[in-house]
């Protein structure tokens, strides 16, 4: 598999005002690897993916995604090598599942160009993965928020990515679909796929994830492979809490109840 960064941060630092989110961050995401991002609230996660995609400008440090400089691509030639699911989904209200998905594939048609045959089969082939093929003719208005979601990530899906942002995307999501999403997002590891993905479940990023980047205020707390870097000291100083791993035979994360 080729060792080419997909996404390639040097030093990032950036924010919304005078006053930095993130410091000097660096990270390079691979083919075949999937980062999760964990921290508290306020950390910098979204600032990080909003930076990749081009949405948050760097103070200063490098962004590169698949050797194109961001900022510096325009949107749609960045949206044919990378794609993303934001925290807080647009309106999306006026469309149907369907038409959501095909707007996958619009970096690839000319301005006057529709979605062709091939580009439909290939939208109701990822619904169909992701369990949302009932919602093809249903306007979104319809649908609850975990069921959006998943119709979103087809549509980045449909995009054909090298590099899959994601942005807490098990987010109104049931266990059972938290789950089907996140294997959708790994099968697709073997093929090249890189990703880079928000997550709270400290215990969803151990079965998805390749590595970790623990972000505590605005800055990298630890990063690497996901067995060297979510320990339970780690993660008790990333979340304040003491954490304790439950048991050996399956690595899971709880916080302790029995503390004052």
């Amino acid at each position: 598999m080729p060792t080419t960064a997909l996404l390639d941060l040097q030093s990032l630092t950036a924010g919304y005002g005078p006053t930095p989110v993130l410091r000097e961050v660096c990270l390079q995401v691979k083919p075949g690897e999937a980062w999760v991002v964990l921290g508290p609230n306020g950390a910098g996660k979204s600032t990080l993916v909003r930076a990749v995609m081009g949405l948050v400008t760097p103070t200063s440090g490098t962004v590169h995604v698949v050797e194109l400089p961001v900022p510096g691509t325009s949107a749609r030639e960045l949206a044919r090598v990378a794609a993303w699911v934001p925290q807080t989904l647009d309106d999306d209200t006026r469309f149907t599942g369907l038409e959501l998905a095909l707007m996958g594939r619009a970096p690839f048609l000319s301005a006057w160009g529709v979605p062709g045959a091939g580009d439909e089969a290939k939208a109701r082939e990822v619904m169909r993965e992701l369990g949302v093929e009932h919602l093809a003719s249903r306007p979104l208005a319809e649908v609850s928020g975990g069921e959006r979601r998943r119709v979103w990530l087809a549509r980045a899906l449909v995009q054909a990515p090298r590099l899959l942002v994601l942005d807490e995307p098990t987010a109104f999501l049931d266990v059972r679909h938290q789950v089907e999403t996140l294997r959708a997002v790994k099968r697709r590891l073997g093929d090249g796929l890189g990703v880079l993905a928000v997550l709270h479940d400290v215990n969803l990023a151990v079965h998805v994830a390749t590595h970790a980047l623990l972000l505590k205020d605005g800055q990298v707390l630890a990063q690497g492979p996901v067995d060297d870097v979510l320990t339970p000291e780690r993660l008790s100083s990333l979340f304040s809490i003491p954490m304790h791993l439950a048991t050996d035979a399956e690595r899971v994360y709880v916080p302790r109840w029995d503390g004052p």
